[in-house]
């Protein structure tokens, strides 16, 4: 069954693939074996699910039956559905990890969301690669452009830095809680 279902998903027309009786979780364990099959080895997976507490514990038990490094929650990056104003920092960092790294091509990768997060637009992955800011050790960095450039960004700067989108100034001490990185 899973190589029909494999075979299925690499034509070319789109397929509406339907599956009955599972219990518990099954569902992830025939995603982990079609993410396995050699003919679909290669491609990228969305796994679209009715709601974030579904999509997050699916992602935790896909991400523990694989033990991949490309399993990837892509929630919404808002803290709830009726106010688009507040950002949930976490979220947005979980975000453009996924993006980041998907942008960046290579192995395989599983993305597992919801239809709120899906709806939210993304940056282009062109646009994206061009604002990632980089330093190597030793290079030599000048300070205010680089300040401004965060700000711009949309940081913000705080005496301490404890969530993402935050930077802050101690001394010669430069501390960035960047939204991509750990």
């Amino acid at each position: 069954r899973i190589f029909s279902i494999a075979d299925k998903i690499l034509l070319s027309s789109p397929q509406h693939i339907h599956l009955t009786g599972l219990t518990g979780s099954s569902s992830q364990f025939i995603v982990s074996a079609v993410f396995n099959h050699p003919s679909t080895s290669q491609l990228n997976h969305l796994i679209l699910l009715r709601d974030a507490e579904e999509a997050a514990y699916f992602h935790n038990t896909i991400e523990n039956i694989t033990n991949a490094l490309d399993v990837f929650y892509f929630p919404s990056s808002f803290k709830n559905k009726k106010n688009y104003q507040l950002l949930n920092s976490s979220h947005v960092m979980l975000r453009t990890e996924a993006l980041t790294r998907l942008s960046a091509g290579g192995n395989r990768k599983i993305i597992v969301t919801y239809p709120d997060a899906i709806f939210e637009k993304v940056v282009i992955s062109k646009t994206l690669k061009e604002n990632i800011i980089s330093f190597k050790q030793g290079e030599t960095i000048q300070l205010d452009a680089l300040l401004s450039r965060f700000v711009n960004y949309g940081f913000s700067r705080n005496d301490f830095v404890y969530e993402p989108g935050q930077f802050a100034i101690r001394g010669g001490i430069l501390d960035i809680y960047s939204y991509g990185n750990e």
